[in-house]
Parts: structure tokens; C-alpha cells; sequence
């Protein structure tokens, strides 16, 4: 195609306003040259409302008519950001545009100049492939460092449409070809648009104006087939772009959920400014689990050490919840027994709305740090709740009240009655007497006014406490001397004598019950065991207690390593088998049963010591209590 008709058709293709209505038209005329590919803007969709299709917002559904699903929602993505900047990041008015369909006009708006951006900028491309020997002739291209370009046709400029802010970009999407695109998630995307801009170059000016999110990943661009015009010397500065941190200092509290802000941030954006670069809507920093930006979702700070930010989202919060009930939240990293997330008590008509399975119940924070406290989060709901307690939890009959529900009468005559909370929660419950002042907090008042009947009974049961004690201690030590035994026996296998490897070592100091062991344990040989940890030989001392037979026999010679020890096979000694699991379990079983006997005592003592105090705290309320014998 000649230079001129280029020129002719790019001033045509600027002053086409059928491209706005975000179709297949900016293809029809489109002549596509060999050398160049097409870029995926202008290629057909592929695929336009499929089923089960993800939008990062719902109210983006449905795409446009021959639109791409994923181009669609980057540029929908894109929309919702400068709506977003523009209200000086504020989530919320975002949600209303989009609620309201202005971000959709808005979307398909940008799409359509993106496309009339993409092809113009296209047929530029291919005037100057033309202009410098290229086009259908078949001639091969030199890669750029071995031409110069020839001097490119003088075409009329024609301006951009007015609707779109004409900036410099430095972002990676600027220069990955659209036939190299590869799909990505969305929070790749995030952190795809987030990284590039952490250290801003002198780079040259994007042609694209008002770039989208992109859902490629960040490819090699591969050599292009002539020599670029020379970059400008010095580029702009982009506006409204923080300088990327990379973790952001401590916030104070009431700062505490507002969004991490880079340094040099620029001014909020003007009023009468409806739209400005998608590329604002993050910071280009890295938080979170996740790793991406600041992307204006919503996020909290850590305050156990590491001062990371983390969408909620990603952490599994509820945004409403971090807001109005989170007091402070430390991440998994730091979290400690010390440390851990924090929350404000929540408004008791909360549970109104779950009990009336309201669609929204309360979930804001109570007034728990005014004057006077409160466990409602306004007196709206303080009244609500007592409503609630008179229509639904309260009998609306004056039939007298036999143990099951109140009526409304009786009620409002014991809130009448009762003059703090505390009252209301002893109602019910037994009389207890006032701690006199100065007096000992473990000792109960009870003491005081028991009766001579009741003092020997809890004598009774403090001696039967101290017996079950002892034995409890007599079955703790048989375990220890069970472990002695097994130490001992392992010790005597190892012995040059023996032939077997796993001897039986049975010693009969086990059958000792608690009376012979705590004999045998009054005994040098029992205390010199039990302070050293290590079993010795039975001795002349202690050789008859356990002794079922006291006739004299004959002493074998054995060294006293293996005295005392079943030395027969462990799986041949049939008389022996299993002692090591029987002892145990045996000892085992008595301590637990023994430890429940204790507890027993110990319960019933308090409840004789319980029974005084509460006689004594009703004394005046059965004072005029009289009893008349009949005959």
C-alpha cells in the first residue's frame, strides 16, 4: 500500500465514531500487514460470556457484544479505579457507580478508544514498515541496529478523542506484543501492574494512554523490524503514582485500617476530572500474602512486630467485621500466647437478629468504655432488646408462674426490684454472707458457723484425705521401682554370663503389697535405692519380707548383678509374662481410683462448709418461721 493512502486512511480511521460502540468494526477496514502482527485488542474474542466466567466484579456481567471476556474485564477493572481515585480512594463510591451502571458506560467507552487507539496506532506502524521498503514486496527486514529507518511520510497528526488523559507510562504492558499474551489470575495481574513502577525510569512514553490491567504474563518482546524514532531526553514524572514501599511504617490507631500511602503521594484528584489512569489504584508495593499491591481493597495491619499489611480477603475477615469489631490483629507469624487478634465486644441485639433470623443483624462494636458501660451499641437497640425480652422470651398471661417462663408483670417487678446487674445475676442462686474486711480470701466463711456434728465430720474426712494421700504416694513409688526393675534387668542381659539376649527379669520385690513395700522401703536397702535411682541386690536386711517360704535353702553363687533376677528367656518364661504391662497398669488404675476417693472427701467437705454459710446467710428470711406442736 502506498505511504499516501495510509496517511489518508489512519486520518480517516481517527474520525470514525462507528469504533465507539466497542464492536468487531474496528477489523472490518483494517488492511493487515505481513510483517506486523495484529494486536489482540483487534483479533477476534475469544470468548464473549462464557459460562461460569469470574469478573473481579459481578456488575461487569455481561460483556459487551464482541468483546473478549478477559480484555472486558481488565478495562471494567480499569473503569472502576478512576472512579475510585477520582473520590479520593473511597471503596464505597466506587460500589455506587458500579451499582449504578455509570462504570459500565464508562468501560465500554474505554474499550472502544483503546481499540481506536490499538488500530491507529497499528496502521502508524504499517505506513512506516511501508514508507521504509516493507509491505508485500518480500524483502527481508534487518533487525534495527543495521538499518535506519528511511525518513517516514509527512501525515497529518490528528489529536486523540478529548475523553481520554494522554500520560506517560512506564508499565511493562506497553511493550509485550498481543500475540505473545498469556492469561493470568487476577492477583497475578496485580502484582504484574504493581512491581514495574517500584523504581520509575526515564523511559519513553507509552502510545497507549489509558493502559488496562493486563492478563499477560511479562514475556521477552521480541526484536522489532525497524529502528524506533530516539526517545525524548527527560520523561514526565507520572501523576497520581506513589513511590513503591515496600513495607510501610506503624500506623497509629485510628489509622489503623486506612490504606498503606507511599512517599511523595500527589494530590487527590480534581472534582470536575472524570477519569484518570487506571495505573493510581495501587502503589506498586508488596503486601500481604498474596505479594500484590495496595489495590484499595481493604486491609489491616499487624501489630505484633512485623508491620505487614493483609487484605482481608486474603486472610479470611469479614471487611464490615475489621472496621466496626476488630481491636487488633496480629498474622500467624507473630502470633504468640502473649499475642494473638483481639475483638471488641459486639452489641447484644446481635443476638436478637439471629434468634428473629433477621437478614442483617447488628454486628457493630458496644459501648463498653463510656460512663456509665454499656453491652449495647446505641439506645435504640438497648430498648429493642428489652422489647424483644417483653413480645417473645416473657408469657403474655397473668397466670402465676409455677418454675417454667415469667410473665411480663412479674418481669417488670423484678427489674423494679433488683438495682445492678450483679443483683439480677444472683437471683436464683444461694444466699452468700459479705466478706468481712481484713479477712483471709482462702479460707471459707463457712468455718465460722458450723455446728459440732459438722466439725467432726470434716475431721473425719481430713484423716480419711491423709490416708488416701499416703497410698497414693505408696502406688507412685511401686512405679518408680518398676522402672528400677526394668533398668536393672536390661543391665544384667548385657552381663558376659548370660546367654540369653532378652531375659525375663522378673525381680519379687513386685509382690510386695503397700504394708511390705513401705517395709522394705524403711529399709537402708529401700532408701539407698530410691536416693541413688539404681537397684541393688535384696540383702540379709530385707531378704525375708515378702518371703513366703522361710525354711533355709541353698544360696546359689551368682555375682550381684544377677541376684534376685529371673534369667530364663523373655517368650519361654511363661510364669513372668507380660509383668512389665501387668505392674503397670495395675499401679495405674489404683492411683486414678484412689485420686477420685480424695476428691470425694474434698467435695464433701466443702459442701458441709457450704451448707453452714448458706443456713446462717437465711437465718432472718426463716426468723419468723414458727413451729407449733399439735399433740
Amino acid at each position: 500500500m502506498d505511504p499516501d493512502d495510509l496517511a489518508i486512511a489512519l486520518a480517516r480511521a481517527k474520525t470514525d465514531k462507528s469504533d465507539q460502540t466497542g464492536g468487531s468494526s474496528s477489523e472490518t477496514n483494517l488492511t493487515v500487514h505481513p510483517n506486523l502482527p495484529l494486536p489482540s485488542i483487534l483479533k477476534p474474542p475469544r470468548g464473549t460470556n462464557k459460562s461460569g466466567y469470574k469478573y473481579k466484579y459481578p456488575e461487569a456481567a455481561p460483556t459487551p457484544e464482541g468483546e473478549d471476556d478477559d480484555e472486558w474485564n481488565k478495562v471494567y477493572t480499569a473503569a472502576d479505579s478512576r472512579f475510585y481515585n477520582k473520590h479520593g480512594k473511597s471503596s464505597q463510591a466506587s460500589k455506587k457507580y458500579r451499582q449504578s451502571g455509570e462504570t459500565y458506560e464508562l468501560a465500554v467507552a474505554m474499550i472502544a478508544d483503546k481499540k481506536q487507539k490499538a488500530r491507529n496506532d497499528y496502521i502508524s506502524q504499517a505506513a512506516e514498515l511501508a514508507g521504509g521498503g516493507g509491505g508485500s514486496g518480500g524483502v527481508a527486514i534487518l533487525p534495527p541496529k543495521t538499518i535506519t529507518p528511511k525518513p517516514k511520510a509527512q501525515t497529518k497528526k490528528v489529536q486523540p478523542p478529548p475523553s481520554l488523559k494522554q500520560e506517560l507510562s512506564t508499565s511493562s504492558r506497553d511493550g509485550t506484543p498481543g500475540a505473545d499474551r498469556m492469561p493470568l489470575s487476577i492477583s497475578e495481574q496485580i502484582k504484574q501492574e504493581g512491581r514495574p513502577r517500584k523504581a520509575p525510569s526515564a523511559a519513553p512514553s507509552s502510545h497507549q494512554g489509558t493502559p488496562a490491567p493486563s492478563t499477560a504474563s511479562k514475556v521477552d518482546s521480541p526484536p522489532s523490524k525497524i529502528e524506533k524514532p530516539p526517545p525524548p531526553k527527560a520523561a514526565v514524572k507520572k501523576k497520581g503514582t506513589a513511590a513503591a514501599v515496600r513495607k510501610p511504617t506503624k500506623q497509629s490507631q485510628e489509622n489503623k485500617f486506612s490504606k498503606p500511602a507511599g512517599k511523595g503521594a500527589s494530590p487527590r484528584p480534581a472534582k470536575n476530572s472524570l477519569v484518570s489512569s487506571d495505573s493510581e489504584s495501587n502503589d506498586g508495593g508488596e503486601y500481604c500474602v498474596c505479594r500484590g499491591p495496595d489495590d484499595h481493597r481493604m486491609m489491616v495491619n499487624c501489630e505484633g512486630g512485623c508491620n505487614e499489611w493483609y487484605h482481608c480477603s486474603c486472610i479470611g475477615m469479614d471487611v464490615e467485621d475489621a472496621k466496626e469489631l476488630l481491636d487488633r490483629y496480629i498474622c500467624p507469624k507473630c502470633k504468640s500466647a502473649e499475642l494473638f487478634t483481639t475483638w471488641k465486644r459486639m452489641c447484644r441485639y446481635n443476638n436478637v437478629g439471629e434468634h428473629l433470623s433477621l437478614r442483617e443483624p447488628c454486628r457493630r462494636a458496644a459501648r463498653v468504655t463510656e460512663d456509665p458501660p454499656s453491652k449495647y451499641c446505641s439506645d435504640e437497640h438497648r430498648l429493642a432488646f428489652m422489647e424483644f425480652i417483653r413480645d417473645h422470651m416473657a408469657r403474655q398471661d397473668n397466670a402465676p408462674s409455677m418454675g417454667g417462663k415469667l410473665n411480663v408483670q412479674e418481669v417488670a417487678e423484678i427489674l423494679t426490684h433488683v438495682k445492678s446487674n450483679a443483683e439480677l445475676q444472683s437471683l436464683g442462686k444461694k444466699p452468700r454472707l459479705p466478706i468481712p474486711e481484713g479477712a483471709d480470701p482462702t479460707r471459707p466463711i463457712g468455718l465460722d458457723y458450723i455446728t459440732p456434728e459438722e466439725e467432726e465430720e470434716i475431721k473425719t474426712l481430713e484423716l480419711k484425705k491423709q490416708k488416701i494421700q499416703t497410698q497414693i504416694e505408696g502406688y507412685r513409688n511401686q512405679q518408680k521401682l518398676l522402672v528400677m526393675i526394668h533398668e536393672r534387668a536390661q543391665a544384667a542381659a548385657k552381663h558376659p554370663s548370660v546367654d540369653e539376649k532378652a531375659v525375663c527379669g522378673y525381680d519379687n520385690r513386685l509382690a510386695f503389697n503397700e504394708h511390705e513395700f513401705a517395709h522394705w522401703l524403711s529399709t537402708a536397702e529401700g532408701q539407698s535405692a530410691f536416693e541413688t535411682q539404681k537397684l541393688g541386690p535384696r540383702t540379709d536386711e530385707s531378704k525375708t519380707i515378702g518371703a513366703r517360704q522361710p525354711q533355709p535353702i541353698q544360696k546359689a553363687d551368682v555375682p550381684d548383678e544377677l541376684h534376685n533376677i529371673c534369667l530364663k528367656s523373655m517368650k519361654s518364661c511363661a510364669r513372668h509374662k507380660g509383668w512389665r504391662l501387668i505392674h503397670g497398669q495395675d499401679y495405674a488404675a489404683m492411683t486414678a481410683y484412689l485420686q477420685r476417693e480424695w476428691e470425694r472427701c474434698e467435695r464433701k467437705k466443702g459442701e458441709v462448709i457450704d451448707d453452714a454459710e448458706t443456713r446462717e446467710a437465711a437465718r432472718e428470711y426463716h426468723a419468723h418461721n414458727t413451729v407449733e406442736q399439735l399433740f
